[in-house]
């Protein structure tokens, strides 16, 4: 990721980088995925355009899954990858807020077999476990986007130290 600039955390419990394409956007993603492991939960917000499921398709390519294979879920709500740790991926877009999630089987949704990723997490408020890497994505420009991660949790903050070494130091 030789574009992708690291900040100074906002806070000393986040992480903060910019990305200057989708292929970094991707590229961070891949990182990210090989630090998960089963029953890790991601919780993504952010505009639409904003890189969500770009950054998710980097996710399956760290985690060993075909990234081409990543498609936003939006009409279909979830969709799930196998492999050796399956990928949950859920997209809450169309959903009008957790009581419109709550139909959806939140147990294995987060089962602790699996890695989950909400899109629209601000629409499963309530339901989400105590326990996830919160991920925010915002429009810097055309190609730039930040990224804000924080955790929840001590598996999630374990995740965020080890973001924060430079890459080939994870």
């Amino acid at each position: 990721m030789a574009g992708s600039r690291p900040s100074s955390p906002a806070a000393s419990g986040t992480f903060e980088l910019t990305t200057a394409s989708s292929e970094e956007t991707q590229a961070f993603g891949e990182r990210l995925g090989k630090l998960l492991q089963a029953g890790d939960v991601l919780a993504l917000r952010g505009d639409l355009g904003s890189g969500k499921t770009t950054l998710i398709q980097g996710l399956a390519k760290g985690l060993g899954l075909g990234p081409d294979a990543v498609k936003s879920p939006t009409f279909v709500l979830m969709r799930e990858y196998p492999g050796p740790t399956p990928l949950i991926h859920v997209d809450g877009y169309r959903l009008e807020g957790a009581p419109a999630a709550a139909w959806l089987d939140v147990d294995w949704l987060f089962s602790p077999g699996k890695i989950t990723v909400v899109e629209w997490a601000e629409r499963f408020e309530g339901l989400l476990p105590p326990q996830m890497l919160q991920l925010r994505l915002s429009h810097v420009s055309a190609n730039r986007r930040r990224i804000t991660v924080a955790p929840s949790g001590t598996r999630a903050a374990d995740v965020l130290e080890r973001l924060r070494r430079p890459p080939d130091a994870s």
